[in-house]
C-alpha cells in the first residue's frame, strides 16, 4: 500500500504523463482507475510483470481523437490564351550535289581516249571518253551498206513499174488495132453476103472475107488477153516497190539500231557539272553495269563489293540540297515553304537562311520521320564576305567552279514549324503521366485534374487541342444530340473506360474561360477543396492575339487561406 501511495501521490508528476499522457486526457472516472493501476503495478512489483499488467489496464480506457481541419493549397491559376507557337527541329545532316551520276559504259570495250580529269567543269553532251569496239564499228558499216542496197532496189523497183506501165499501154493500143479490124471485117462480110445473094458478087470473096473477120476477132481475143497480162505485171511491178521500200525501212531501223551501239562508243555528259571521279585510263578494259575491273580498291565511289568502279562521276553542284528528317509529331505542320535555315561549319559560321523545297509527303516506315529537302544555290554567291566566326573572310576558292558549299560536307537543318493562333496553356501548367497529358483545373472551388491531348511545344507554352469531358448516360448518338442536352457542346466523342458504361467521353476543344492551375501540384489531390482569392495582377506583357487584332494579357490568381 506504501507503493501504491507513492505512486498516486505522483500520478501527475512529468514521469506519469510521459507514461499514461499519450491521449493528453484522463477518464472521468480516473479515481477509480487509478486504484486500479496501483493495485496491478503492487502485483506487477511482485511479480516483476509490471509492463503486461500496466497494457492490461489500458485496455478499459477509451481514447477520442480530433482530425484537423483541412487546409487549402496556395496555387497560381491562369486562363488559356491564343498565342503563335513558333518551334525548331534541327537534325544533322550532310550537303549532298542535286544531281549526281555515275557513269558505267554500255558495251564491253576499251578506252581509248580519255578528255576530262577531276574537277573539271563539263557541259551537258561533252564528250568524256572514247571506247574502242571494232566489231560494233564494222557491224555498223555493214548495216549501211545494205541500206544502200535496198535504196538501189527500189529504185530498180520504180523503174520496172515504168516499164510494165509500158507494156500494158503498148498491148492496149495492139487491142484497139484488132478492134478496128473486127469491126472492118464485119461490115464486109455483111455488104458481100447481101451482094452475093443478089448474085453481083462472086461467093468465093464472101468467104475470103468471113475468114479475115474471123482471124481479127482471133487476134482480138489474144491482144486482150495480152492486156491483162501486161496489166498484171504492171500491178505486181508496183507491190515490188512496196515491198523495196519496206525493206530499206527495216534496213535503215536496222542500221539505226547498231548506230546506237557505235554511240555508246563515246560517253557523255548528262548535264552540266564537275567531274567528281575519274577511273578511266587509256587501254583500261570496261564492261557494263561493272565500269572498269581493274580499278583500285581504294578508288572513290567503288562498287558493292569493290570488284568494280564508274569510269566517270558528274555532280551537278550549282544547287546543292541538304535534309531534316522531321519527327512524327512535327510531320503535319511542316510543309513546301516553310522557313529554315542550314548551318554548314566548312563553309561559314553563320546559318544560311533558306525554306523547305519538298518533302516526302509520307513518312518513312522505319524512322517514322518526313524527309523534308532544302535546296540552296550555289552559283550566286558573294566572292567575299564576312562573317561572325572564326571564317574571318571567305572567298572563291576556284573561280573555275564558281561555287563554295561542297557536297559531301556536314551540316546542320533546322526548319521553323509555326502554329499560328493556337490555344496554349504554360509549360509548367501540363502534368505527364503513364503517356497521358493531364491538367490541373480550377472548378467550383476545387482542384479537379482533367486529362488533355496538346499539339506542338515551344518549351514555354504548349497547345491544347481538347479537354475530356464525360457526359452522364450512353452516347445517344451525334454531338447535333448532346448540344441539344448541353448547349454549346461540340467535340468528338472517345472510348469508353472500363466500368464506366454510365457515361461517355467525349474531347471538347478549350475555349479560353478555364482557369487552369500552374506550379507545384505536390500537394493538389482530385477534388481538393481550394478557395480563390483573385489578386488580379498582371504577371506578363501583353501578348497580340492573331485571330482578332486584340491584345491578351495572362492573369494570374492565388488561392490562399481566407
Amino acid at each position: 500500500m506504501a507503493l501504491c501511495g507513492v505512486y498516486l501521490a505522483a500520478r501527475r508528476s512529468r514521469a506519469a504523463k510521459l507514461v499514461y499522457g499519450l491521449t493528453g486526457r484522463i477518464s472521468p472516472m480516473r479515481d477509480a482507475s487509478w486504484q486500479s493501476v496501483a493495485c496491478c503495478c503492487v502485483g506487477a512489483a511482485c511479480l516483476l510483470f509490471a509492463p503486461l499488467a500496466t497494457a492490461s489496464c489500458h485496455r478499459g480506457e477509451v481514447k477520442t481523437h480530433k482530425e484537423p481541419a483541412a487546409t487549402a493549397v496556395t496555387v497560381e491559376v491562369v486562363h488559356p490564351e491564343r498565342r503563335n507557337i513558333t518551334r525548331t527541329v534541327g537534325q544533322p545532316s550532310f550537303v549532298e550535289a542535286y544531281e549526281r551520276a555515275s557513269i558505267y559504259p554500255k558495251v564491253t570495250s576499251y578506252i581509248e581516249r580519255w578528255y576530262v580529269d577531276i574537277g573539271d567543269k563539263v557541259k551537258r553532251g561533252q564528250v568524256l571518253a572514247d571506247l574502242f569496239a571494232p566489231e560494233i564499228v564494222e557491224d555498223y558499216r555493214t548495216k549501211a551498206a545494205t541500206v544502200q542496197f535496198d535504196k538501189q532496189q527500189v529504185q530498180w523497183a520504180i523503174e520496172q513499174v515504168k516499164v510494165a506501165k509500158a507494156d500494158v499501154q503498148a498491148a492496149a493500143a495492139i487491142l484497139a488495132r484488132y478492134e478496128a479490124q473486127v469491126v472492118r471485117w464485119d461490115v464486109q462480110v455483111k455488104r458481100l453476103r447481101r451482094e452475093t445473094e443478089r448474085g453481083v458478087v462472086d461467093p468465093q470473096v464472101l468467104l475470103e472475107s468471113e475468114n479475115q473477120l474471123r482471124a481479127s476477132i482471133a487476134s482480138r481475143a489474144s491482144a486482150v488477153a495480152d492486156l491483162e497480162s501486161k496489166k498484171a505485171a504492171y500491178e505486181r511491178s508496183k507491190v515490188a516497190v512496196d515491198v523495196a521500200k519496206a525493206r530499206l525501212g527495216m534496213a535503215i531501223s536496222d542500221w539505226r539500231r547498231q548506230g546506237a551501239w557505235v554511240g555508246y562508243l563515246k560517253l557523255y555528259a548528262p548535264f552540266n557539272g564537275i567531274i567528281e571521279a575519274r577511273n578511266a585510263n587509256t587501254g583500261d578494259f570496261v564492261l557494263p553495269r561493272l565500269g572498269d575491273p581493274t580499278a583500285d580498291k581504294h578508288a572513290p565511289h567503288m562498287a558493292p563489293g569493290k570488284t568494280a568502279a564508274p569510269v566517270y562521276v558528274v555532280v551537278r553542284t550549282d544547287v546543292v540540297r541538304v535534309f531534316v528528317d522531321i519527327p512524327e509529331a512535327d510531320a503535319a505542320y511542316v510543309k513546301r515553304g516553310s522557313k529554315a535555315s542550314v548551318l554548314v561549319k566548312a563553309f561559314r559560321d553563320q546559318p544560311i537562311t533558306a525554306a523547305v523545297t519538298r518533302t516526302s509527303w509520307a513518312l518513312n516506315d522505319t524512322s517514322r520521320t518526313l524527309r523534308a529537302e532544302i535546296d540552296l544555290d550555289n552559283t550566286n554567291i558573294p566572292k567575299q564576305y564576312r562573317d561572325l566566326g572564326s571564317h574571318q573572310m571567305v572567298s572563291v576558292g576556284d573561280p573555275h567552279t564558281s561555287t563554295q558549299i561542297l557536297p559531301g560536307m556536314y551540316a546542320y537543318g533546322t526548319v521553323v514549324i509555326e502554329r499560328p493562333n493556337a490555344m496554349v496553356v504554360p509549360e509548367d501548367a501540363i502534368v505527364h503521366v503513364g503517356g497521358k497529358d493531364y491538367c490541373w483545373f480550377y472548378q467550383n472551388g476545387k482542384a479537379v485534374r482533367v486529362e488533355i491531348e496538346t499539339g506542338i511545344s515551344d518549351s514555354k507554352w504548349t497547345e491544347v487541342l481538347n479537354r475530356r469531358v464525360s457526359v452522364p448516360g450512353p452516347h445517344i448518338g451525334g454531338n447535333q444530340a448532346w448540344n441539344g442536352i448541353y448547349p454549346g457542346f461540340f467535340g468528338r466523342p472517345g472510348p469508353l473506360e472500363e466500368g464506366a458504361a454510365a457515361e461517355t467521353v467525349f474531347w471538347k476543344p478549350l475555349d479560353g474561360s478555364e482557369r487552369v492551375i500552374v506550379g507545384d501540384f505536390s500537394n493538389l489531390s482530385q477534388e481538393a477543396p481550394v478557395q480563390v482569392r483573385l489578386t488580379a495582377s498582371v504577371t506578363s506583357q501583353p501578348h497580340a492575339n492573331p485571330a482578332s487584332g486584340t491584345t491578351l494579357s495572362k492573369i494570374k490568381y492565388n488561392l490562399a487561406h481566407k
